[in-house]
């Protein structure tokens, strides 16, 4: 009986597969459009880019935090 109110308690906290592959390839994109487009240092733009590259990571951290995890179900002994 607790395992069943775990298991429900954490997959409030799940996104599904494509979700969770969604949110990490968004969050790579920002981070790699934030290396790659020039811009002046000390500018306006140079600030947007590092917060962009900034949110980028942590919307991927977020996507790999939260996808499913499944046991294996036929694990080799």
């Amino acid at each position: 009986m607790n395992e069943k109110a775990s298991k429900k308690s954490s997959s409030k906290r799940q996104l599904t597969k494509v979700q969770a592959i969604t949110v990490m390839a968004v969050g790579g994109l920002m981070l790699l459009l934030s290396i790659v487009i020039p811009t002046a240092p000390d500018s306006n733009a140079h600030t947007l880019k590092v917060v962009v590259g900034f949110l980028g990571l942590c919307v991927g951290i977020v996507g790999a935090a939260f996808r499913p995890t499944e046991a294996p179900k036929n694990p080799k002994q």
